[in-house]
């Protein structure tokens, strides 16, 4: 018997972060937005956890992106985050 092995499950946390710091947003600020505690939040974009899928829709809302554009293939994303 062969075994199938299933893909990891993908972090977001890194797109997450980009489009929050491209909206000019603080983490505490978005947390807030996107109705998510700061510890959450943190925990998604260092990427020690991942977001439930009703998590990523809140993110999305706050960010008024469709969830599409934070699940999609990380290297088809092309987003510039300059903190400043």
């Amino acid at each position: 018997m062969t075994s199938t092995s299933l893909p990891a499950r993908r972090h977001n946390g890194a797109a997450i972060r980009a489009f929050r710091i491209k909206a000019g947003m603080k983490p505490g600020e978005f947390a807030s937005k996107a109705s998510i505690s700061y510890s959450t939040l943190d925990n998604i974009e260092n990427e020690r956890k991942n977001a439930s899928l009703e998590v990523l829709y809140r993110i999305a809302a706050a960010l008024k992106i469709p969830v599409e554009a934070i699940v999609r293939d990380p290297t088809a994303l092309e987003i510039k985050a300059n903190a400043s």
